[in-house]
Order: structure tokens, then sequence, then C-alpha cells
């Protein structure tokens, strides 16, 4: 198994998500999150895209899901998790690299390096093997090491290196707006949940405008919803 840098006694740090009470491992070895596919009321489909354990086994992936956690900090953080076939869910180095979270295995807290917050963690023994994204080896292991945004999808939208901008011009007249319609319960909960994730990424922001329009969910093919628009 790759070390996890938390590894002194063979006990690893959990930290636990407020709202939900989902215990998460901290586990710097493995290269990105991942969340059980067993964990989720609707299982989703298999996706033509495998991860690696550090004990080189292949773990098969299920798409992705957004979560955002409340670990205590006073601040959320959003991450996009990987549906996979692991026995608990996973924070890995990119999550704490991204915002800045470091584990203190010796005093059993995470810390964190923007606002000097701490918050206490718990221990396990638990036997779980750190997630790779390449298998070292691979031939070209040290190819694509050098490039990791090749092979690990991002938690968060990459950031942008050209200008340019999309934009809908609208004629001149009245707004064009429709009356609510509530969604079923479920979807509702899944719509509120993808738009909050959108709102803390920065990829979308809310509105006091007179536009509206009507909110579909569709459910995809390989598990999964597809919001649409019609105007």
């Amino acid at each position: 198994m790759a070390s996890t840098g938390c590894s002194t006694g063979g006990r690893r740090l959990l930290i636990s998500d407020r709202v939900t009470g989902t215990k998460f491992l901290l586990d710097t070895g493995s290269d990105l999150c991942c969340y059980p596919r067993h964990l989720l009321q609707n299982r989703p489909q298999r996706v033509d895209y495998d991860l690696v354990a550090a004990n080189s086994s292949q773990i098969h992936t299920y798409g992705f899901r957004n979560f955002g956690l409340n670990l205590g900090l006073r601040r959320i953080f959003a991450w996009k998790f990987i549906i996979a076939d692991v026995t608990m869910p996973i924070i890995g180095s990119d999550f704490l690299a991204h915002y800045g979270l470091l584990p203190d295995c010796r005093n059993q807290r995470l810390i964190d390096s923007t606002t000097n917050l701490t918050v206490r963690c718990q221990t396990s023994d638990a036997s779980v093997p750190s997630v790779k994204t390449l298998t070292e080896s691979s031939l070209f292991h040290a190819v694509l090491a050098e490039f990791p945004t090749l092979t690990r999808p991002a938690g968060t939208p990459r950031e942008v290196k050209h200008n340019t901008l999309h934009f809908i011009k609208t004629t001149p007249g009245p707004p064009i707006s429709c009356r609510p319609r509530r969604l079923a319960p479920d979807r509702l909960k899944i719509a509120k949940a993808e738009f909050d994730s959108m709102v803390q990424e920065g990829t979308a922001r809310r509105s006091d405008g007179p536009w509206s329009s009507p909110l579909h969910l569709v459910p995809k093919k390989t598990d999964g919803w597809r919001p649409c628009s019609k105007r």
C-alpha cells in the first residue's frame, strides 16, 4: 500500500461532514477524491474510465457527483467526487492541495492553512488502498506523471486560458418569463445541489432579473440527470 503520510502505528485520519455525518478518509496518498457507489441510493452505471489501487488492483468508476462538504472549518468545500468501487469515501491529495488543508497525524487534526483554523479528526486502522490514476508499472508512467491534468479529472473548474466569451444578445421588448413549476421532491433536491455547486464554483450566479424559464430534468442513459430549459 502506498504511504499516506499518516501511517504511523497504522492509524489514519477520518473527518466527518457536519451535515450528513458521512466519514471521509484523509488520504494524501490518493491522487483524487472517490465516493463509494454502494452508498448512493440510485446506483449509476459503469463508465469507461478505471482507476488503479496502490495494490495494483483495478477500480471501476461510475461517473461523478458534486458535494459541498462542511468539515467544521467555517466554509463549504465544493468538489466533484468520482463514484467508484471503494469501501469508504476518500478525500485525496487533489482536494487537500487545492484548499490548502494539512492533515496533522500526531495531533489528530486537520489544519486549514488559509484561515489557520483546525478541526479534530477521528482515527481508524482501516485498510483502504490509496487510489491512483496511473500504475507505476505502466511504460508511460514517467511521461504521463509530468502532465497530471491529462489523466486526473478536475474536482473544480480549471482556469480558463483564453479570452473567448459566449453571450446571448436579447432583443428589445418585455422580458420572457414563465410561471413557476414545482419539481418533484427528489428532482428538486438534485437540481438544488447542482446549482448550489455551480454558484460556489463561480460558474453561475444568482439573478434577481425578470427573465425566467422552466427547468426540466431529463434522465440520462448512463445515469444522472440533464437539466433542460425551454424558452
